[in-house]
């Protein structure tokens, strides 16, 4: 109740004034695939805020989608319908790749055979799986893509699991440590069905874009290069990154990027010591969660990418004898999950929410230690 409560007056705020229908992304992917589709340019700011403001965007410029061109295709689908029914049938398809995704996601780490309503319950009560559908954002693909790997390289179809890693691509900067694992483990154990499998996809993908505009790479990069719109390096995002620019000044640009620097360190050094004995459903909730921690751009509704690592200590905690409010994970998350929801009410401007992140992968260390710990008592 106190999720939806804060989640209702947080949307009056920040997302029913400048968007149409309160879906503020949407307008962006919806007016760049109608573009696309067309024979225009989908990174033009001119041409997508004609269309957006017909959509009725209200605000003085344009919502500009900054994802990458193989990104579009995923929106064609959408945009033959007008932007209400193409912003309904995407909140479905968001839905129900959530759903899909933690169901899928309680199979892979061992929850009960029998269907479980839990790991949909964990899905609508975790503050930033509401906030990614409100706000009409991709990031659900990424989990859905995340949990597409995990679930064919559990079950050794390596082709099928290297063309869900290629869906990442959407969000390339987000999960950026997978990809040094990625290349570091398919390097040392010589699954190139896997490298095959997202080579395909994605020049496959990449082909099937220029087919239908063949300059469409050239826009984004002009695009990227304009000087007459913030780009997204210039926003206040919730990182690590952004927090050093604000409190502590622009001027220090080198420990702007001491957090990823620090990422790229550890996740050599984990691949270092976990590399004989790897396993990817045990390790990806962990590089996960690090590479958001430490990424030099991401937003709150991003971390809906952390249901892994939800998921997996949600299966262990269940499995114990202790009622599940004895385990400092569970209380912690729910403490975070909760302060989130309530700040939210007093607080939408995303750039306070810096801490949020560290503090969930520090409770994920925690977990770690009580799994641990749990482990070891078991065996005395």
């Amino acid at each position: 109740m106190i999720v939806l409560v804060s989640v209702q007056h947080v949307s009056a705020q920040t997302l029913s004034s400048p968007a149409p229908s309160g879906a503020r992304d949407f307008v962006e992917y919806w007016a760049a695939g109608r573009l696309f589709v067309s024979g225009g340019n989908p990174y033009s700011p001119r041409d997508l805020f004609e269309l957006e403001k017909a959509a009725g965007w209200t605000d003085s410029v344009p919502l500009i989608m900054w994802n990458p061109p193989w990104t579009l295709l995923l929106m064609a689908p959408f945009v033959f319908f007008s932007y209400t029914t193409g912003q309904f049938l995407w909140l479905l398809f968001h839905v129900t790749l959530i759903l899909v995704s933690v169901q899928q996601l309680w199979c892979v780490y061992g929850g009960a055979v029998t269907r479980s309503r839990t790991p949909w319950v964990l899905a609508v009560t975790y503050v930033p799986t509401i906030f990614v559908l409100i706000i009409g954002q991709i990031t659900p693909v990424v989990l859905a893509a995340l949990t597409g790997f995990l679930y064919f390289q559990h079950r050794k179809n390596f082709f099928a699991a290297g063309a869900s890693a290629a869906i990442l691509a959407v969000k390339p900067h987000l999960l950026y440590l997978f990809w040094i694992i990625f290349a570091l483990w398919v390097w040392r154990t010589r699954y190139w069905r896997i490298v095959s499998g997202a080579l395909v996809v994605g020049f496959s993908i990449a082909i099937v874009h220029l087919l239908i505009d063949p300059h469409v790479y050239s826009q984004y990069l002009t695009l990227c290069k304009t000087t007459d719109t913030l780009r997204p390096l210039d926003w206040l995002t919730p990182t690590l990154r952004t927090a050093i620019r604000v409190f502590i000044g622009p001027t220090h640009i080198w420990l702007q990027f001491a957090p990823s620097l620090a990422g790229i360190m550890w996740v050599l050094f984990h691949w270092y010591r976990h590399k004989n004995h790897w396993d990817w459903p045990e390790q990806l909730p962990c590089i996960v969660l690090v590479s958001v921690v430490t990424s030099f751009f991401a937003w709150t509704y991003d971390q809906v990418v952390f249901l892994p690592a939800i998921i997996e200590a949600a299966i262990w905690i269940e499995r114990q004898l202790s009622p599940w409010h004895s385990f400092w994970t569970a209380r912690i998350y729910i403490f975070i999950n909760v302060c989130h929801a309530l700040f939210r009410i007093w607080v939408a401007d995303e750039l306070w929410y810096f801490w949020l992140a560290p503090a969930l992968l520090l409770n994920y260390i925690i977990f770690l230690r009580e799994k641990k710990t749990n482990g070891v008592a078991e065996t005395l």
